[in-house]
C-alpha cells in the first residue's frame, strides 16, 4: 500500500505517498514545467530573452539583481515589468563586463558558475570555450555527471536535452522505508493525458516551493515531440505537461546500479525493470485514485496513443 509520507507546500498542496513494503517508492501527481539547466544551449548572452538561439531566457538563470548603487532590486513574479527589470539589469551587467563597481550586477547561484577572468581581474560567468556551443553560458545541475571535468566545463553536468530528468525541490525530505530521495534516483513518469510512460532520474534541484519540473528530453518524451536542437524559449515552454504521475525509487540510484557512467538507455532499462517489479501500470492506476492533478481533477490516465 502507498500511504501519506509528506506534504509539499507551494502554489498548491501536493501529497507525497510512500510504499511501506516491497520496492521502496514514492508517488505524487503534479504538472511538469520544463527545466533547461544542463543543456549547452540554455542561455546565451546575446539572446537574453531566448528568442533566437537560446532555449531559455536569462531571467530564469538569475537569483538576485542589484542596481548600480548595490541596492537589491529583485522582484517577483518575473513577468511584465519585473521580467523587463531582470533582462535590463542583466544587459547592463553584461555590457559592463560584469564589473560590480558602479554598475548593475546579477547573481546566478547554482545555475551558471563564475570564474576569475585574469584579464579583467574579476569573476565573470563561465562560457563554453569551444565547439558548436561556443559562447553559450555553462549551466549547472546538482547531479554531477562527470566529476573529472572542471566546474566551467559543460560536460560536468547532466544534459537536459539528452537525458530524462526530474527536478526535485530543494530541501525536500521525502522518504520511503526510511530512505530519502536525492539525485540519481530512478523515476517512472506517466502523462495522464497522453498515457505515455518515460523513465528518468532525479537530475537537479529547484526552488523549495516548486514541484513539477522535468528536463527538455523528458517533457518531449511525455508529449511525443521530436526535438531538433533549434528550439526557442517559446518552443521549449510548449513542451510543458499539465498532469503527470511521478513514481520515484529512493533506494535505486542509477550510478550505483550501473557502477559508473550511465546512458539514457541504462535509465530506460533499469527504470522498466523497477516499474514492473513495483507493480507497473496496474498499480499506477490505483495510485491515480490517491491524488489530484494540479487542475484539481482526478488523475485518470488516458490510453497510450
Amino acid at each position: 500500500a502507498m500511504t501519506k509520507a509528506a506534504t509539499h507546500e507551494g502554489e498548491r498542496t501536493t501529497t507525497i505517498y510512500a510504499s511501506q513494503t516491497g520496492v521502496a517508492a514514492l508517488y505524487y501527481a503534479a504538472n511538469m514545467d520544463v527545466n533547461t539547466d544542463g543543456a549547452a544551449k540554455s542561455y546565451h548572452p546575446d539572446d537574453p530573452r531566448g528568442r533566437t538561439i537560446a532555449f531559455n531566457n536569462i531571467a530564469n538563470a538569475i537569483w538576485r539583481i542589484y542596481d548600480a548603487d548595490g541596492a537589491d532590486i529583485t522582484c517577483a513574479p518575473r513577468k511584465g515589468a519585473c521580467y523587463a527589470r531582470f533582462i535590463a539589469t542583466f544587459e547592463a551587467a553584461r555590457d559592463a563586463d560584469y564589473n560590480p563597481t558602479g554598475h548593475p550586477r546579477v547573481t546566478t547561484d547554482d545555475m551558471i558558475p563564475w570564474k576569475r577572468d585574469d584579464a579583467l581581474g574579476r569573476p565573470t560567468p563561465c562560457r563554453i570555450e569551444s565547439g558548436p556551443f561556443e559562447g553559450y553560458f555553462v549551466t549547472q545541475t546538482s547531479l554531477i555527471a562527470d566529476r573529472s571535468k572542471p566546474v566551467c566545463d559543460q560536460g560536468r553536468y547532466l544534459d537536459s536535452f539528452s537525458y530524462n530528468a526530474v527536478v526535485v525541490p530543494k530541501r525536500a525530505d521525502w522518504r520511503a522505508q526510511g530512505v530519502v530521495t536525492d539525485e540519481g534516483d530512478l523515476v517512472v513518469l506517466r502523462d495522464a493525458d497522453s498515457g505515455r510512460v518515460a523513465y528518468a532520474i532525479n537530475g537537479d534541484r529547484g526552488p523549495p516551493k516548486k514541484i513539477g519540473e522535468g528536463s527538455i528530453a523528458l517533457a518531449a518524451a511525455l508529449s511525443g515531440a521530436t526535438l531538433t536542437g533549434e528550439e526557442t524559449y517559446d518552443d521549449v515552454k510548449a513542451l510543458a505537461r499539465a498532469r503527470v504521475q511521478y513514481v520515484t525509487f529512493p533506494k535505486d540510484d542509477i550510478r550505483r546500479l550501473v557502477g559508473g557512467p550511465f546512458t539514457q538507455a541504462d535509465i530506460d532499462r533499469e527504470g522498466a525493470r523497477l516499474f514492473a517489479q513495483w507493480g507497473g501500470a496496474e498499480r499506477l492506476d490505483q495510485c491515480a485514485l490517491l491524488a489530484e492533478s494540479s487542475a484539481g481533477a482526478p488523475v485518470t490516465p488516458s490510453a497510450p496513443p
